[in-house]
């Protein structure tokens, strides 16, 4: 789900968001809590996703639905006990 709030300046470009989702999702990040700073945006997993692929498709997700309309979006995931939440700021306004 987006954010409510959209509008703000300071943001990270598209093309920047999808280098932040390689670079998190990329590394073991994905599998614990864990946090990353990405120039104006922010990038916070808590708990972890059940596979590496869960992590690209939520951050993908977060940038689909709601890159350009909001400043950011959370994606949840809940499967084989596992329960992530990934909250993915493009900006930092908020």
């Amino acid at each position: 789900s987006c954010y409510s709030a959209s509008g703000c300046q300071s943001c990270e470009t598209e093309t920047s968001m999808y280098n932040a989702r390689q670079t998190f999702c990329g590394s073991d990040s994905w599998s614990t809590s864990s946090s990353l700073s990405w120039g104006q945006a922010s990038v916070v997993l808590a708990n972890g996703f059940a596979t590496q692929q869960e992590c690209f498709d939520g951050f993908a997700n977060i940038i689909t639905d709601c890159y350009g309309k909001h400043d950011g979006g959370v994606y949840t995931y809940s499967d084989s006990g596992h329960d992530a939440r990934l909250d993915v700021d493009f900006c930092s306004c908020e």
